[in-house]
């Protein structure tokens, strides 16, 4: 593994759930001064998981860093995009320099893209991006995400094997984009080699009753677009008896998915650390505010397996 990666995972490892989110709703501000150089509004997805609490750290500790006020506030959940509408529409009533949203509900966003020009606010998304306006946008490449995740499967299952996605949310950029690339990438590797996609599965589901289902229905190879789901499929194998049967890839660096890595039970791990998302949109934005460029950021991500997982230090 890369020290650069290396480097990244064990930072993931030492920092991630520095604050526990309890409840749900709005956080306060979490950084006033009288100084600060500049006021930043942030509407995240939710707050439910060591993903988006290492969103929530990494970006509250940039903010110190960086000496800007940060207003922080996420919805229930992230199918709430009623909820998550409200937050937006008040932050920008408020008065901030900037606001960074990752939308519940990437299709709609047009709406809030012309109300934040129209009161002079920069708009950036971090983790989840747009879809049908331009947006810049901070997180990881969620196409190159599908493409490593159907060339391990592809390399790892045998002749004519039979392979499902859970999708998770079919509103939002990054489940779309990651689907898309690997269905494409899939159909690129094509060769004596088949593998193909019989199932796909989105929205909100149960994950460890979906894959119950999949398995008895010859399914060797699953890419699951969250660790949270992935860790679902696991415990259905578990529950079966199956641990073996099952190729199991999903995404996200948080430390229940790298121990299933570690364990065997989780094949291969594509990277994404919540806290390095988080701490990179806010630097961008001030970067940005200080006269800079409005472009995407691309966080580097890899895929971790049995054979480098124990490379973290």
């Amino acid at each position: 593994m890369k020290k650069r990666a290396v480097k990244r995972i064990a930072l993931l490892m030492g920092m991630l759930l520095v604050v526990l989110i309890s409840g749900s709703g709005c956080a306060q501000n979490t950084m006033i001064e009288e100084d600060t150089r500049f006021s930043i509004g942030v509407v995240l997805k939710a707050a439910d998981s060591e993903h988006w609490q290492g969103i929530r750290s990494g970006m509250e500790n940039a903010a110190k860093e960086q000496n800007v006020t940060l207003t922080l506030l996420y919805p229930q959940d992230e199918w709430a995009e009623d909820e998550q509408r409200v937050m937006i529409q008040d932050l920008l009533e408020s008065d901030i320099d900037a606001l960074i949203v990752s939308p519940c509900n990437s299709t709609d966003t047009g709406w809030f893209v012309d109300l934040a020009q129209e009161k002079n606010v920069a708009l950036f998304t971090a983790d989840t991006r747009s879809l049908d306006r331009v947006i810049p946008f901070i997180g990881i490449d969620n196409e190159e995400v599908g493409r490593l995740a159907a060339r391990y499967l592809h390399t790892h299952l045998p002749t004519g094997a039979r392979i499902a996605l859970l999708a998770g949310a079919d509103k939002q950029g990054q489940t779309l984009d990651r689907i898309a690339s690997f269905k494409a990438e899939l159909e690129f590797l094509e060769s004596e080699l088949q593998v193909t996609v019989v199932k796909e599965i989105k929205g909100f589901s149960d994950a460890l009753h979906e894959t119950k289902q999949l398995l008895g229905e010859g399914i060797s190879g699953i890419f699951c677009c969250s660790a949270v789901m992935g860790l679902g499929a696991v415990a259905a194998e578990q529950e079966l008896g199956l641990d073996d049967d099952l190729c199991i890839v999903t995404i996200d660096s948080q430390t229940d998915a790298i121990k299933a890595v570690q364990r065997g039970t989780v094949d291969a791990l594509i990277t994404q650390s919540g806290y390095e998302v988080g701490e990179m949109a806010v630097k961008t934005v001030v970067k940005y505010l200080e006269g800079g460029s409005l472009d995407n950021v691309y966080i580097p991500c890899e895929v971790l397996t049995g054979n480098n997982i124990n490379e973290i230090s």
